[in-house]
């Protein structure tokens, strides 16, 4: 069973990223946000969706987030930063508290920026090695800035 990193832990994997339209679709698949989207009414129950880069978060106001166990945002190259936008706006503007995963082209160098706008679940490639990068999920002690977990700066909270 694939595994992957979920607030700081090696986990077995409990959900299938349905990249290919034509998978099947069980109450275990992550499915493409778009074809959520067209199909809610006849999709049935599903673990989560996921937001491909470009898809934005916007179409997602109003939506009850809760039905949702994890929201996955698609990283297709380690150098596109929409993604950490879209982490942070989802658990800002849209309150959601569920899983938010990384999935795909991301690099363990990334673990702490993605968990200060709001990550909590990492799904790497095939070929990354987890123990390694679940050495760099909490390289910093302190941060200056605010973030989605402590939005005071360091100044603040003195």
């Amino acid at each position: 069973m694939p595994k992957l990193i979920k607030n700081g832990d090696i986990i077995d994997n409990p959900y299938n990223w349905l990249q290919d339209a034509g998978q099947e679709v069980t109450a275990n698949s992550i499915v493409a946000a778009q074809k959520w989207l067209t199909e809610k009414d006849t999709i049935g129950n599903i673990a989560g969706i996921w937001l491909e880069a470009g898809d934005g978060v916007e179409f997602l106001q109003g939506v009850d987030l809760n039905q949702f166990d994890v929201i996955g945002v698609h990283f297709p190259a380690f150098t596109d930063g929409r993604g950490f936008s879209y982490a942070r706006l989802l658990r800002e503007r849209l309150n959601y508290q569920g899983e938010i995963r990384a999935l795909g082209n991301f690099i363990p160098d990334q673990l702490g920026y993605l968990l200060r706008v709001g990550f909590n679940g990492f799904q790497f490639n095939e070929n990354v090695d987890l123990e390694k990068a679940l050495l760099l999920y909490k390289s910093f002690s302190v941060a200056y800035q605010g973030d989605v977990s402590e939005p005071r700066p360091l100044f603040l909270r003195r």
